[in-house]
């Protein structure tokens, strides 16, 4: 066992994840993450205990997030009063599971700044681009233990 593994995921542009920090572009209701396997899948012999999710930027853009594990699609979950928190995250009564080969999708709604435009990001930044992370909390199971060991971030 060990903690989840963002290589196991897409970010919402389908580039295998090598880390929680994404890049987005675009405001509204997107998909921003998928299984890293054909049609959204958890790659073969790894399985995810799913407990929540963090939010660990000061800066939140991300106003509900709903998802789909399976063929089983979940409500939505409104996020706007974690804003009033430090270290905000999201711990589910009860964990889920993602076995192996099974699909994920996890959506959000990106909230647009002033204008409806992305926030300017200042001297020296990108306009019209936010940087966000979404980390799953959890544990990833496996059973090819070299799967998981070499560089961090490498593909699975």
């Amino acid at each position: 066992m060990t903690t989840i593994l963002p290589a196991l995921f897409d970010d919402l542009s389908g580039n295998q994840m090598a880390h929680w920090r994404q890049t987005w572009t675009a405001t509204g209701n997107q998909t921003i993450m998928t299984g890293a396997g054909a049609a959204n899948t958890i790659p073969e012999d790894f399985k995810v205990g799913w407990l929540g999710i963090a939010f660990p930027n000061k800066n939140q853009h991300i106003t509900e997030i709903k998802y789909q594990i399976g063929d089983r699609k979940y409500g939505r979950i409104d996020l706007e009063e974690m804003r009033l928190y430090n270290n905000p995250a999201i711990i589910f009564e009860d964990g889920l599971i993602i076995d192996e080969e099974e699909a994920f999708d996890l959506y959000a709604y990106i909230e647009p700044g002033y204008g409806n435009n992305l926030p300017e990001n200042g001297p020296g930044g990108v306009n019209n681009t936010i940087y966000q992370r979404v980390v799953l909390l959890g544990l990833t199971m496996y059973s090819v233990k070299s799967k998981v060991l070499g560089n961090c971030g490498a593909a699975i």
